[in-house]
């Protein structure tokens, strides 16, 4: 297989999207006769493709600009045509249609996470056009491959067919996710042996922190030395420092900032609970979590609001807990119920990591993805010219 994958979204830069593409491409690179990456050209971008052992070209194009300036990359890097493109938003998608018109791709496959189905940037003058746009793309695309159930149910809603849709969920990486001493860390931060919350996102109204704070008064009755320790950066952070002062919980708060990657396990390990109870704000959605399986691969029980692809990331009553969401009082019974039994959030985070290196390992998506891939491929090639 001749594969390209195309993305708006590439380290050096972070984020969901860009853990995605990265760590598929990483995978999907060995597996195929011919790969590489197509991805704009940003800060930092050649630390990063020096020590990668695939192919990268890089696009001088912004975010929204690559969508159009991707076919001549396309055009000029398939003169060898490669058997398919695999796009990583929309977007790009158009530029491999046209591609493949020209016969320089054989099929265009798309990936389907959640908000980009949802927002439209235009203002009401031009919003139909983008969204006429987005409609031919995942249209016109030969297969598309959603990350959740619910990011399936967004395309079932847009018109595409069940029998061209395949759910590949994301996943993450057990061996560097694995639990940890927590106690240096709990030392640093003088938890002592405090039941410890903990949230790591970016500080953002739909992230739904103001839910878990709105729940600690009740969470703080019945465990009164509990201590919520919020990782991340981002614009609601002095909303959510008053809010704690207005509710009287300061002082079982902690804003720890950006937490650098190499230190997530250790927080994730030195957890009682990890929550997140995003709520459902479209276009803003939370289309899989890939938060709960890292924290759930430290060993960590989860709990989240039942909205978006979370449903997806957490079994209910094995890996974690789901609640409605801006429900402080559902939420409050569902973190007080683990931490004042932690025989169960113990047995939940050993199923949750169970589960991650069973199924849900960026190995096992890239399996799902490459062999879903090899099998469209395999039927059009039957097909009557």
């Amino acid at each position: 297989m001749r594969l390209l994958l195309v993305t708006q979204d590439f380290p050096p830069d972070t984020g969901g999207t860009q853990t995605y593409a990265f760590e598929l491409a990483r995978r999907l690179a060995p597996r195929c006769e011919a790969f590489a990456v197509v991805a704009p050209r940003v800060e930092g971008w050649q630390e990063v493709d020096a020590a990668l052992p695939l192919r990268v070209i890089r696009v001088r194009a912004g975010y929204d600009s690559l969508s159009v300036k991707a076919l001549p990359a396309l055009l000029r890097h398939t003169r060898v045509p490669f058997d398919a493109s695999l796009h990583v938003q929309w977007p790009t998608a158009l530029a491999g249609l046209a591609a493949r018109r020209l016969r320089r791709l054989r099929r265009v496959y798309v990936a389907a996470h959640g908000r980009e189905l949802l927002f439209n940037p235009l203002p009401a003058p031009l919003a139909g056009a983008y969204h006429r746009l987005r409609r031919l793309a995942l249209t016109r695309a030969d297969h598309l491959f959603p990350v959740s159930r619910y990011t399936s149910d967004l395309l079932a809603d847009a018109g595409i067919p069940p029998e061209r849709r395949t759910v590949v969920h994301n996943g993450t990486d057990p061996d560097r996710f694995a639990p940890q001493d927590p106690m240096p860390l709990r030392a640093r931060l003088a938890l002592g042996d405090r039941p410890t919350l903990l949230t790591i996102s970016r500080l953002v109204p739909r992230k739904g922190l103001d839910t878990v704070l709105q729940a600690l008064p009740r969470v703080a009755e019945a465990v009164p030395q509990v201590v919520y320790l919020i990782g991340g950066t981002g614009p609601d952070r002095p909303r959510l420092e008053r809010l704690a002062h207005e509710l009287g919980v300061a002082s079982h708060v902690r804003f720890c900032g950006r937490i650098p990657d190499d230190d997530l396990p250790t927080y994730y390990s030195a957890a009682d609970v990890f929550v997140m109870p995003s709520r459902l704000d479209p276009p803003h959605v939370e289309g899989f979590g890939i938060v709960f399986l890292e924290a759930n691969a430290c060993g960590t029980p989860v709990v989240g609001a039942h909205t978006g692809g979370i449903p997806d990331a957490i079994v209910d009553g094995e890996t974690g807990l789901l609640v409605p969401p801006d429900d402080p009082a559902a939420l409050a019974r569902a973190l007080t119920g683990l931490l004042l039994n932690p025989p169960l959030a113990r047995r939940m985070g050993l199923n949750g990591r169970r589960r991650v290196v069973t199924a849900f390992t960026w190995d096992h998506a890239a399996d799902r993805l490459y062999e879903a891939i090899r099998q469209d491929l395999r039927g059009f090639a039957k097909l009557p010219l």
